[in-house]
C-alpha cells in the first residue's frame, strides 16, 4: 500500500490536529503523569515528538537546499537532554511547543518537490526524502497512543495501519523468519509489531524499529 507523497502529508496533518486536539484538554497533573513509556512522563513525550519534528525538518530543510544536515545535532546525549530539559514545562508551553513543531515540519515537508523526493537522509539508516512524512505519521499515531489518554489502537486510521503493515511484516520476515504471527485484529497486530502489545501471552519480539 503505497500513499502518494502529498496524500501521506494531509494525513500527517491529520495526525498532527488529533494530538493537539487531545493536548488541548492535558491537564498538568495530566503532564506530570507516567505514560505507557518506562521512565517517561506524558511531559517527556510531548516534547519528544516535538524535537523530533525538529528533526525531520531538519532533514526537509536539507533537501531543500542541498545542505545535508543531522538529525540531533551532538547525537544521542543531546537528544535525550533536550527532551529532559522540556518535559516539566507548563501544559500551555508543551502544547505550543508541539503545535509550532509539528506544522513547521509539515509545510517543510509539502515544499520538496519531485525532483528532490529521491535524496537520501541519514536516519537510523539512509531513506529517501519521500518517506521523511511517514517517519512522521508513525511518531505522532504510536506516541499519541503512548500518552495514556484514550487513543487506542483502534482509534488508528485504515490507511496508518496498512501502509506500515506492509512495510513493517517484511522487515519482521528478514529479522525473524520463523516467528509465527498471531491472529489478530490489523490494528492490534500492528500494534504487537511496534512494541504496544495489546494483550498477554503475544510471542516475544525484537526491539522495534527492527
Amino acid at each position: 500500500m503505497t500513499l502518494p507523497y502529498a496524500e501521506v502529508i494531509a494525513l500527517v496533518a491529520q495526525s498532527q490536529g488529533r494530538v493537539e486536539e487531545t493536548l488541548a484538554t492535558l491537564t498538568e497533573a495530566q503532564a506530570r503523569g507516567t505514560s505507557a513509556l518506562p521512565g517517561w512522563s506524558r511531559g517527556h513525550v510531548v516534547t519528544h515528538l516535538a524535537r523530533n519534528a525538529d528533526a525531520l525538518n531538519r532533514f526537509a530543510l536539507g533537501v531543500l537546499d542541498g545542505t545535508p544536515r543531522e538529525m540531533y545535532p551532538g547525537g544521542p546525549d543531546a537528544r535525550a537532554a533536550a527532551i529532559e530539559e522540556g518535559a516539566d514545562r507548563p501544559v500551555e508551553l508543551l502544547a505550543a511547543d508541539l503545535r509550532f513543531a509539528g506544522r513547521r515540519v509539515i509545510d517543510s515537508l509539502r515544499s520538496i518537490g519531485p525532483d528532490l523526493l529521491g535524496t537520501t537522509v541519514k536516519w537510523r539508516k539512509p531513506v529517501a526524502a519521500r518517506d521523511v512524512p511517514v517517519l512522521r505519521w508513525r511518531e505522532l499515531e504510536i506516541h499519541h497512543l503512548d500518552l495514556g489518554l484514550g487513543y487506542s489502537c483502534v482509534d488508528w486510521p485504515e490507511e496508518f495501519v496498512e501502509s506500515t503493515l506492509d512495510s513493517q511484516l517484511p522487515e519482521l520476515a528478514m529479522v525473524a523468519p520463523d516467528l509465527p504471527l498471531p491472529e489478530l485484529p490489523r490494528a492490534e497486530l500492528l500494534a504487537w509489531i511496534v512494541g504496544r502489545p495489546t494483550r498477554d501471552g503475544l510471542p516475544t519480539l525484537p526491539t522495534w524499529p527492527f
